[in-house]
């Protein structure tokens, strides 16, 4: 296979590889990192659990594309202005390349990753809002928001404050980059939707 052709393939199949690495790369950090580097496991950690979340949203039940059109933008289609583009895009971005590396680089220095447990926080507590914006019960990614994510995240952090790594739970360098990654989302999503409309209405 050719680089293009295994980039189509990954687009088409990225949630389901996720599933499977998450399983892998959890055992992995159980084995050689959980004793060795403690702090450093715990921030690695929230890369598999987030691939767990995003099996939630596209494989298990799925739909999470559709559900934000429908349900959040009021459209009547599946795939616009949220596509199966964008929403490759910004999973490859956030949670394949950024949340790794910075994973890594906390192993050299731990400030440099204590952001992603907020990262993971924050995730989760937007399925919550998107679920009463929705006045629905239930949106792909809220089960493991709930179980996971969140009191994980939670956790983690806690474990960090014990430690002397952060002084305080809000209100920090920390939680302000967790934050705003994610509100950065919205407001991509709030232009396409607009590009959208303008396309609708030509």
């Amino acid at each position: 296979m050719k680089l293009k052709e295994y980039y189509n393939w990954l687009k088409e199949n990225w949630a389901n590889t996720g599933l499977v690495l998450a399983f892998y790369l959890t055992i992995f950090l159980f084995i050689f990192v959980r004793k060795s580097n403690f702090p450093a496991f715990l921030i690695l950690l929230q890369t598999p659990l987030y691939l767990l979340h995003e099996a939630e949203e596209y494989i298990f039940p799925g739909g999470f594309g559709r559900f934000f059109n429908r349900d959040i933008f009021g459209v009547d289609h599946d795939d616009e202005p949220i596509g199966p583009g964008f929403i490759f895009a910004i999973n490859m971005s956030y949670i394949w390349i950024l949340l790794p590396l910075f994973g890594f680089l906390s192993v050299l220095n731990l400030q440099l990753g204590l952001w992603i447990p907020y990262f993971i926080i924050f995730a989760g507590v937007s399925h919550i809002a998107l679920a009463i914006k929705a006045r629905k019960l239930y949106n792909p990614g809220l089960i493991v928001s709930l179980l996971l994510n969140i009191p994980v995240g939670t956790a983690v952090v806690l474990y960090f404050m014990r430690a002397g790594y952060l002084n305080r739970f809000f209100i920090n360098i920390h939680f302000l980059i967790g934050l705003g990654l994610n509100l950065l989302l919205p407001v991509i999503g709030g232009i396409l939707f607009k590009t959208y409309k303008k396309k609708v209405k030509a």
